[in-house]
């Protein structure tokens, strides 16, 4: 059984740089559906569910060593004079498949998808129908036999040097594909991970 029943689906070492202070105890956040400024709410339920990834210790563990291996390059990153490594540029890359994977909107859009298609073929079993759960384990198995996909991407840090902050989401990782998005020949076609011209 999985030893932490509260699992976030955006991990705390990514949110901490964003609570309030850095101190990872409090985040000003704003609701979306609900048109909501919440200050200093409490961060540690925040992106986050009861056993969201099941209760298998050995998917826990998996998911905290991709965890703690992007909270150490963070902490070596955020230091004054740093220079990207390659060793964290792998990091990076599947820290970002990961986070792009695994977010409860991520799994909402892959239940739709599938109830999509299931329309479009003509099929109205709920036997068939994927639920949020389903959608969850299954892109944890894509990330574990897809994550060297995004290998041969280049990595580029920004560095904010101004006095306005980032902000962040709930579902923090974009998959887009500029080359996509302005050659002609792809209008029409949608694009994945393994196409040309992918960028996060």
């Amino acid at each position: 059984m999985a030893t932490n029943k509260n699992q976030h689906f955006v991990p705390r070492c990514y949110l901490r740089p964003f609570t309030l202070d850095g101190a990872d105890a409090a985040i000003n956040l704003y609701n979306v559906d609900r048109k909501r400024f919440i200050p200093r709410a409490p961060v540690k339920h925040q992106c986050s569910g009861d056993y969201f990834y099941g209760q298998d210790p050995l998917l826990e563990a998996a998911i905290q060593s991709v965890e703690s291996a992007y909270a150490n390059a963070l902490r070596q990153m955020l230091s004054p004079g740093y220079i990207l490594l390659d060793e964290h540029r792998d990091t990076l890359r599947k820290f970002w498949l990961l986070q792009h994977l695994r977010t409860e909107q991520a799994s909402q859009r892959s239940v739709e998808m599938a109830h999509a298609t299931e329309t479009v073929a003509g099929i109205d079993s709920s036997s068939f129908r994927l639920k949020i759960r389903e959608a969850v384990l299954l892109a944890m198995r894509i990330f574990a036999q897809s994550m060297h996909s995004v290998d041969d991407l280049k990595v580029c840090l920004v560095r904010n040097r101004t006095k306005i902050p980032f902000v962040t989401s709930d579902d923090p990782a974009i998959l887009a594909n500029r080359w996509h998005q302005q050659t002609q020949r792809a209008l029409g076609h949608s694009f994945g991970l393994h196409s040309a011209g992918a960028g996060h």
